[in-house]
């Protein structure tokens, strides 16, 4: 009997810590010393149709940049303006039409959608190195604003996150969003992304560096939305009594019924 009891005691004791530690543990496949490669390591954010960034063109001459810097009026439907440092020069935000183009003074049009931060930054100070005015000491800073991912789900804080640098990991995200709750489904994370007139679906494994690090969607880009679907745990307990049977509560009222059932019977 008191064999019994024992067995009964250990089946209790797993069965109460029914959801295993490779339910919740990131990066299992890891080791210490090992290098995990990235498949799309040199990725980064791509400008869009609508995105609005910031494009501003210095130099020693002020009166010469300015040429080439947008001025901040209040008919210029959806633009924000920002003091720069304090002085008398203020930038304004572009926003990208639906053929990928920003008007530029000076420059006229041109196609920044597909381009990065920093390639856009070399394009702009190439036409204005070689412009009529040759501005030869032209600095230009490119700025993203208002580019943001949707973290949805079993996460701590769900919303709209900012993107704050070139490359912006689904690992920022989830960062940003406070992690992942106990009923996170952390093998299952979804990336949906709008490619024209279609919507990719990326599912990640974040149990796996390696699964992670090789998907598409590992860097994320502006406006994809990242779900974390609940566990079973957390979809048992949409039912009334979905989850009894796995918990502690559940598995102590059994034992101690055993025990006692023992108990009258021995005697």
């Amino acid at each position: 009997m008191k064999k019994v009891l024992s067995v009964l005691s250990i089946l209790v004791l797993m069965l109460a810590s029914c959801q295993s530690v490779k339910d919740f543990s990131y990066f299992q496949d890891t080791k210490h010393g090992e290098v995990t490669g990235i498949a799309n390591a040199m990725e980064t954010v791509k400008i869009k149709p609508f995105d609005k960034i910031s494009i501003l063109v210095t130099c020693k001459d002020p009166q010469l940049s300015a040429m080439y810097n947008l001025v901040s009026t209040n008919t210029r439907l959806g633009q924000t303006s920002t003091n720069i440092g304090g002085g008398q020069g203020y930038v304004s935000y572009y926003t990208v039409d639906k053929d990928g183009y920003v008007d530029m003074p000076i420059l006229g049009k041109m196609k920044v959608e597909g381009l990065s931060r920093l390639e856009i930054a070399a394009e702009v100070k190439k036409k204005v190195t070689t412009s009529e005015q040759g501005v030869k000491d032209a600095t230009v800073v490119v700025e993203y604003a208002d580019l943001h991912v949707g973290v949805l789900g079993e996460v701590k804080n769900a919303g709209a996150i900012s993107i704050d640098r070139d490359q912006f990991t689904i690992l920022n995200a989830i960062e940003k969003a406070g992690d992942l709750t106990q009923y996170g489904n952390r093998k299952n994370v979804k990336v949906f992304r709008r490619n024209g007139d279609n919507i990719m679906t990326y599912e990640l494994d974040l149990t796996s560096l390696d699964a992670v690090t090789n998907s598409p969607a590992f860097i994320l880009q502006q406006n994809d939305i990242v779900y974390v679907e609940p566990n079973k745990v957390k979809a048992r307990q949409s039912t009334a009594s979905g989850n009894t049977f796995l918990t502690p509560s559940f598995w102590m009222s059994v034992l101690s019924v055993c025990i006692s059932i023992a108990v009258l019977l021995k005697n």
